[in-house]
Order: structure tokens, then sequence, then C-alpha cells
């Protein structure tokens, strides 16, 4: 059964029948086209459905299938009563039809409730598995990039990488539009640049460049607590914004910057703004880990 305003299917539901405090156990699903992490998934199921988040866990590692979430929330409904739930989340590959099963198990009880029902509810929204799991815990499969020698990344099939220049790799995502997201590579030598700062200015000069220019708004570089892939060594990162006068378009923009093997790498992700309409800027993100996890370059 559809679940109105969210895109969810309702599989299951199961509450008390007895005199005990009431426990309900909502179980919903959505397919989704693309590799994502499972908890970015979930919390925009929670926006939607208007949940107020309480806590939050978040487990998982990028560089294998991504990371999930368990997360205690409480909502006011209409009525006035006020619902304590904690949602768990999991993804599967859709062998069928492709892409993936993003599945979530919600239980909940009146807040007044709560302290008495807490292990219960602890015990049942983690206690759950899929009953039939493919053998890739993923929405796609993943396909590596070589970068010459043994220095390469992995993306996910949904993506594509073009070598643009000598020192510039393209990866874009194949979809209806173009302008969904869009990753770029710059490689440069000690020589050419000294210092993070020095790799940003020269690999960001290209936007006030050609006649249409496209303004860059963004935040000083700072550093990246790197627990994504330690052999990167340290990481300095900024977010901000690009702007198209021509286009009247606003894009999200995220940089990380750090030196391999005596070699400076700069990746740039453009994309859709962060939003509930649609999955492409949690899609850009979670390529972009993988990217990040997986890359390895080797002095040659």
């Amino acid at each position: 059964m559809a679940f109105p305003g969210t895109g969810l299917t309702n599989i299951g539901r199961y509450f008390t029948t007895d005199e005990s405090p009431y426990l309900e156990v909502w179980a919903a699903y959505e397919r989704c086209q693309w590799e994502m992490n499972a908890s970015d998934w979930l919390f925009k199921k929670l926006a939607l459905a208007g949940e107020k988040v309480l806590h939050r866990r978040l487990v998982g590692k990028a560089v294998e299938n991504g990371i999930f979430a368990d997360v205690l929330t409480i909502k006011v409904h209409s009525s006035g009563d006020e619902v304590i739930s904690l949602y768990t989340v999991q993804k599967d590959y859709n062998k069928d039809k492709g892409g993936g099963n993003y599945f979530s198990l919600k239980v909940s009880c009146a807040s007044q409730n709560y302290t008495a029902l807490a292990h219960d509810i602890y015990f049942m929204a983690v206690n759950w598995d899929l009953l039939h799991c493919s053998n890739l815990a993923m929405a796609e499969l993943i396909t590596s990039v070589a970068l010459g020698g043994e220095s390469a990344f992995k993306i996910p099939l949904s993506w594509h990488a073009k070598i643009i220049e000598k020192n510039r790799i393209v990866v874009g995502h194949t979809t209806d539009n173009p302008s969904a997201g869009v990753i770029n590579f710059y490689f440069y030598s000690v020589g050419e640049c000294h210092a993070p700062q020095a790799v940003f200015d020269k690999s960001t000069a290209r936007f006030v460049q050609h006649d249409d220019s496209v303004i860059l708004t963004a935040n000083e570089l700072e550093d990246f607590p790197n627990g994504i892939n330690p052999e990167l060594g340290s990481i300095q990162t900024c977010t901000g914004e690009l702007y198209s006068e021509k286009e009247k378009i606003r894009a999200f923009y995220q940089s990380y910057i750090f030196n391999d093997s005596g070699v400076w790498c700069y990746i740039e992700l453009v994309g859709q703004q962060r939003n509930n309409e649609n999955y492409k800027f949690k899609a850009n993100k979670r390529c972009l880990e993988i990217i990040l996890a997986t890359l390895n370059i080797k002095a040659s």
C-alpha cells in the first residue's frame, strides 16, 4: 500500500492488540535507481514525514556499502498525540529491475509510554533482516577507472569518466539531465603548486576566464576529518555555490584537495542543491565518497 507524500510502499504493519501500552511496527520500502547512502535516503523520508530527529547513530563505511543509521524521532500528530519512533534502514540490490531497494522499519509508541517500552522498541528495531538478500548490498555495480600504472578509483555504473586534458578527468552522471551532477579532477605536480590554496586558485580560475562567467562563492579551505581513506593523508575542503548569470542556475559546489605520492589532487563536485524533491544530490554525494574511499595514486 502506497504511503501518500513520501514515495514509500507500506509492506507490513504490526500493533498491540491487548491492554498493554500501544506499540506499532511499520515496515516500508522504495526502489531507487541510484546508489546512495541508506542514511541519506532515510533522512529525506523523515523530513517528508515531518519527523523531528532527537538522536541519530551512523554506522558503516563509504568503501563498503555506505552509511546506515538508526534514528530516534518525535512527531506531534494533528490529533495532538505525541509519538516517539525509532527508525532503522537497510539496502539491497533489486535483481529483477536493477537499482536498489531501500527498506525502513519504524517502531512507535506514545511519548508517555516510551520509558516503559524503550527496551522492546530497540529490540524490534535492530533485530530484523531481509529474507532473500542479493549478493550485492548496493543499488549499483561498481566499476574501476584507471589513471595509468597502478593508480585508479571506482565509481557507480551509472557514472562515466572521460579524460579531457592530460591532467583533467570529468566524471558525469548518465541521467536524462546532464546538469544533475559532475565531478572534476585536476592533477598537478609539486612544481606547479606548493600549497592547497595554490591548487584551489589554479583549479577555479576557469570560472572567470570566459565571456559567460560563472561566479563561485565558497568558504575558506578547512581541514577535512579524513576517516574515509587514510592513504590520502591530510585533506582540505570547502563548500559553496556556483551561479551562472546566463543560465540563471545556482549549483552546489564542494572540493577536496590533497597531496598523494607527490601529486596534488583537486576533486570538485558541482550539482544540484540539497533538496527533498529528488535523489540527485544524494547520488552525487555517494559517488564522491566512493571515489575518495577507493582512490589509489601510485607514483610512476
